[in-house]
């Protein structure tokens, strides 16, 4: 079972990767409330793909949990029905409101984008169970213990999407759900890098640099979630994108220190860089330049938000070079020890 413990950990990052990628388009689309319950999706498990499948219809047949839109209110079936007089019903208890949360609207790309988010979710699942019962049957207690807490972390990012949704989109809660994904990622990573044994002596000040890089990257990730919220705030108030920008640094100091935090990351990341030397083993000078490409990416969109009107189609694109920034240091991290 050995030999399957490196190909299974490969799928179970990447998969959780691309789940990271349908989330920002999610919120890049403004999909998150597609599916007003968890888990299934209008009670449903195929969701609907048209209002008349949301919408009240005498004659229809409805079955319990059934989630229907009437008078801008989100209605739960409490009991299998064909429906005949709204009122009679709802007097008898057969409808009543949902309560957890009053996001009344049907958008059938909005519901499936989220589907779909939520499909990958538990498709990353099987490669991180089957990498979890591999390594145990190999009697691998490292990678064993390591994907038990992968598993985990999985099952704490489901519940925590259940409760977004729940709190409509609840603020910070966002923030600690793409932390759980980026936990997970982070765990498949350490065990990739231990299953491929690759192991590089540097000196001591490039290993530090490279840890404190890896600290501010991940604080830069963070406030660059905050501020994604704010920006979600502001367009739910009507404003136009071309204004976030500036409405953004007259108003919001933590859009300022995101913003001139890009120029500490790439300090840090150029400090290690220079202490690295320009030699090395292949697989370590690939790190290094996937390392720089990725910082001019973000470079190049973070222009854009600043002078560009804040295209949405942007968004998704920072988060995930920013992504892999923090995750090509940190996979170089495990890749090194000191001398």
């Amino acid at each position: 079972m050995s030999g399957a413990l490196l190909p299974l950990a490969r799928a179970s990052f990447w998969l959780a990767f691309v789940v990271v990628l349908a989330g920002s388009v999610v919120r890049m689309t403004g999909s998150g409330m597609g599916c007003p319950d968890w888990p299934k999706c209008f009670g449903l498990l195929v969701p609907p793909t048209k209002a008349s499948q949301v919408t009240w219809t005498p004659g229809a047949k409805y079955e319990k949990g059934r989630m229907l839109l009437h008078r801008d209110t989100l209605w739960v079936a409490q009991e299998p029905f064909v429906a005949r007089e709204f009122e009679i019903e709802r007097n008898r208890g057969q409808w009543r409101p949902y309560l957890k949360h009053d996001y009344a609207i049907f958008n059938a790309a909005h519901t499936w984008i989220e589907f779909v988010n939520r499909c990958l979710g538990a498709l990353a699942g099987i490669p991180a169970l089957l990498l979890f019962l591999a390594a145990a049957l190999a009697r691998d207690l490292r990678t064993t213990i390591l994907s038990l807490f992968g598993v985990m972390a999985l099952g704490f990012v489901a519940w925590l999407g259940k409760l977004v949704v729940d709190g409509n989109l609840i603020p910070y809660s966002i923030t600690i759900h793409m932390l759980g994904a980026l936990a997970i990622l982070c765990i498949d990573s350490v065990i990739i890098q231990r299953l491929r044994g690759f192991v590089v002596r540097w000196h001591r000040s490039a290993r530090w640099g490279l840890a404190f890089a890896l600290g501010v990257t991940l604080l830069q990730i963070l406030t660059g979630t905050e501020v994604r919220e704010l920006v979600d705030l502001l367009l739910k108030k009507g404003m136009g994108r071309p204004d976030l920008a500036e409405s953004l640094a007259e108003s919001y100091a933590l859009y300022l220190i995101h913003r001139s935090g890009y120029w500490l990351v790439l300090a840090a990341h150029a400090f290690w860089i220079w202490r690295m030397g320009p030699f090395g083993q292949s697989h370590v000078l690939r790190a290094r330049n996937g390392v720089v490409l990725l910082l001019i990416g973000q470079l190049v969109t973070g222009v854009l938000f600043a002078f560009g009107a804040f295209p949405a189609w942007a968004q998704p694109i920072h988060l995930i070079l920013g992504l892999g920034v923090f995750l090509t240091a940190w996979g170089l991290y495990w890749r090194t020890t000191s001398r």
